[in-house]
Parts: C-alpha cells; sequence; structure tokens
C-alpha cells in the first residue's frame, strides 16, 4: 500500500496532495468537534477526552505524516475523518443552543429511565448504515465482480442521504413553524 515509498518514480508533489487530503480531514473532523464540544464533556473517544485538546492536536501530526506517504492512505483517512465530521454536527444544532452541559444533563437524565436494551438497539444505525453496506461493497467487488450491485448500493446511500437530510430538516421546520404558531 505504501508504493510511494518503495517505487521512488512518485513525483514530490504527491506527497503535498496526500498531506492535504489529509489534513483537510483531520481538520474537518477536529473542527466539528470544537464546535460541538469546547469543553469535551460531550467527546465519546475516552483517549481524546483524557488527552485534551494539546494532544489532540499533537496526536494528528503522525496521522497527517502517514497519510502524505500514500494516496489511498490519505483517501482513507479523510472519509473515515468526513464521517467523523458529519457524526459531530448531526444534532448539533441542539446541543449549542442548550449548551454542553445542559445537554449533558438531559442525557444522564434519559439514560436513567431508559432499559438498556433500548440503548444498544438506537445506536445500531451506524453499524446498519456504514458497516453493512461497506460489507456488501466488498464482497459485490472483489467476490462476485458486480459492479451493477456495487452502483446500486452506492445509490442507495446517496438517496438516503439526500432524502434523509431533506425529510429531517423539513420535520424540524415544521416542528419550530407549530410551536411558534402556539404562543
Amino acid at each position: 500500500m505504501i508504493y510511494q515509498l518503495i517505487f521512488r518514480n512518485i513525483q514530490w508533489y504527491q506527497f503535498l496532495v496526500n498531506m492535504f487530503i489529509t489534513l483537510l480531514g483531520r481538520a474537518l473532523d477536529m473542527l466539528s468537534t470544537r464546535y460541538v464540544t469546547k469543553e469535551l464533556k460531550l467527546e465519546t473517544n475516552i483517549i481524546a477526552k483524557r488527552i485534551g485538546w494539546k494532544g489532540m492536536i499533537l496526536m494528528q501530526i503522525p496521522i497527517i505524516i502517514l497519510g502524505s506517504l500514500d494516496f489511498y492512505l490519505s483517501f482513507f483517512i479523510f472519509w473515515w475523518s468526513l464521517f467523523l465530521f458529519a457524526n459531530n454536527i448531526e444534532g448539533s444544532w441542539h446541543i449549542k443552543e442548550v449548551g454542553e452541559e445542559q445537554y449533558q444533563k438531559e442525557i444522564k437524565d434519559r439514560l436513567k429511565k431508559s432499559k438498556k436494551w433500548k440503548i444498544v438497539f438506537s445506536e445500531l444505525s451506524s453499524v446498519i448504515k456504514f458497516t453493512i453496506a461497506g460489507i456488501f461493497i466488498i464482497i459485490f467487488l472483489f467476490v462476485y465482480y458486480d459492479l451493477l450491485a456495487v452502483l446500486l448500493i452506492a445509490l442507495a446511500l446517496i438517496i438516503q442521504g439526500i432524502f434523509g437530510t431533506i425529510s429531517s430538516i423539513i420535520y424540524l421546520f415544521n416542528l419550530k413553524k407549530n410551536k411558534s404558531k402556539q404562543k
């Protein structure tokens, strides 16, 4: 995978392109984390929470160096970071309105009242959305060599991304409009 180190005929600027791709992905994740949880009260990564902002920034240096060594590795880091970015900003409007501490308190209060199986069941969405889709893409691509199946999975992801976002925004705006009518 790290063919750029083995094959010396790679142009020097490819390392810069790889570094930029990696840096962009990591910046998106870090900035979205900062946007949502400046105090890291809502950070789910135990290591990141423990080492704080300075430690997290320092941890990016080896990741960026590794990403600069290979295009596919930088591509992987970028996409994973993009998913982390999207996860961070999902529902962040609520956190920004009530604040980190109040949001965390609300979650704690609800968790005390909820059954464990309900918590686990409701948090399986990432496995369903990403893991299962990724597994089937790998199977159809490398086992069956079926590009049509991969295309259809990709189209389903695209359509769900677009319509899921639009329907959520419409739902929230309708709730906002209905609440203002009630006042």
